[in-house]
């Protein structure tokens, strides 16, 4: 998963990649660690042109994942996809900023508070960008469904399936510790 830098003119270069998901073993890891797997090759499709002496690529990343519901704890397979934009350059360009009065100021920025990744030689390796990526498109919650109905609280029974015996609850627990609250009222 390289682009050759020589290769690469104004116009750009499409290029397209698929990948096994064992071919990215730092991804593997982490999602092992969130119970996530990844089931279908990684496809890569992007587009990628050089500017003003840095290499600019854009596509997207797209797989399928078997993830855990946040509700009801049911496995279930996701179609992933995101888009990818990343400006690449061997050196970091200097940029001048200017101050509230208008006058030039001394700022250094790192080449990631500029959204640039720096590379070497004359190659680029999307493997970590691509890792990276996969990672940030993961939703936080998953839900086999937006209708889930989640657990029962007090029996455990998962409600998409089947209606437990608790019957509804007369109280929320938030409220709790206002339960015996009396207010008397004023005069």
């Amino acid at each position: 998963m390289r682009i050759a830098v020589a290769g690469l003119g104004e116009k750009g270069k499409t290029l397209d990649f698929e990948e096994a998901p064992e071919r990215f073993p730092g991804l593997l890891e982490s999602c092992e660690r969130e119970g996530i797997r990844i089931l279908a090759p990684i496809r890569v499709s992007l587009l990628a042109y050089r500017v003003a002496g840095m290499v600019e690529v854009e596509g997207g990343v797209e797989t399928v994942v078997e993830l855990r519901c946040g509700r009801c704890t049911a496995s279930f397979e996701s179609p992933l996809s995101d888009d990818l934009t990343l400006t690449y350059s061997k050196e970091l360009p200097e940029i001048e900023v200017e101050g509230p009065g208008g006058e030039e100021e001394g700022v250094e920025l790192s080449a990631e508070e500029m959204g640039i990744v720096l590379y070497q030689g004359e190659e680029i390796d999307l493997r970590p960008a691509v890792q990276e990526q996969i990672l940030l498109a993961l939703p936080l919650s998953p839900l086999c469904s937006r209708l889930c109905k989640g657990l029962c609280p007090r029996c455990g029974v998962d409600l998409n399936r089947q209606q437990c015996e608790c019957g509804p609850s007369d109280f929320n627990i938030k409220f709790a510790a206002l339960k015996d609250l009396k207010i008397k009222p004023s005069k």
